[in-house]
């Protein structure tokens, strides 16, 4: 699979030095005459919606909701950490985002449901996108707590049901690639770069951080080893990461 890369300034310079290989100077006319666009790339974290289309609520920066268990969770922190992203053809291709300020280490209660943030930006020539690879992996700061730093996801509150109230941190510094689908992303279609846009394009990446407790008995959680929890950690991510066009919450 290649990387896209655009001439620069120095390759422009050296057009008689490729005088003398007429393939070279073809791929260089052909990559000068495709049309590109920046795509800014989004990152964002939400809730499940209820049967009402109600969104979990929220106790100042605390996160509550329940899970398919029954019990009530308070999270009261609640970190994961995207490392990189990159935009894949359909023909190919891959285009790596520039991650503006390095990785991102998101700090999810303390932004709201569909709330996005920044995260980078690639230029993108014409042409259909069929996957975007996001790759979570351990932080290297930008955490106010410090117990969170180095974890790829860090999640810390208290479940309650009826009498029990158990308290839980959890973590996992393991690394994880996830292949998001974008071959539907637009109204059944591939994400799609046009050979005349003028404007750049917007794409968020999206996850739910309540799935993480999809099926936890938290009256069994001491019996949890670290591998456990790694495996509930990164499967989360692995299928709740999705995508959408613009940064508006998708109806």
């Amino acid at each position: 699979m290649s990387t896209r890369r655009f001439p620069s300034l120095t390759a422009l310079l050296l057009l008689p030095i490729l005088g003398s290989s007429t393939g070279c100077i073809d791929d260089f006319f052909n990559s000068l005459s495709q049309s590109s666009v920046i795509v800014d790339m989004f990152a964002t974290t939400h809730g499940t919606p209820d049967s009402q289309g109600d969104l979990p609520e929220r106790n100042g920066g605390q996160l509550v909701f329940a899970n398919d268990q029954g019990w009530e969770v308070y999270l009261d922190d609640a970190y994961v950490t995207t490392t990189a992203l990159s935009l894949h053809a359909c023909n190919g291709e891959r285009f790596d985002v520039e991650m503006y300020w390095g990785a991102l280490a998101e700090n999810i209660p303390e932004h709201g449901d569909y709330e996005v943030l920044g995260v980078g930006g690639v230029r993108a020539t014409e042409g259909s996108y069929c996957s975007l690879l996001v790759e979570y992996g351990p932080s290297d700061g930008g955490m106010d707590n410090p117990d969170a730093v180095g974890s790829t996801v860090y999640l810390a509150g208290t479940a309650i049901k009826g009498e029990q109230m158990v308290e839980f941190v959890w973590k996992t510094e393991l690394a994880i690639d996830v292949d998001v689908d974008i071959s539907e992303v637009d109204g059944g279609d591939p994400f799609h770069v046009g050979d005349s846009e003028f404007v750049s394009k917007k794409l968020t990446v999206a996850k739910t951080y309540d799935r993480f407790f999809d099926g936890v008995d938290f009256a069994e959680v001491g019996s949890l080893a670290q591998a456990d929890i790694d495996a509930l950690l990164t499967d989360t991510l692995n299928h709740q990461t999705a995508a959408f066009i613009g940064t508006a919450k998708p109806n």
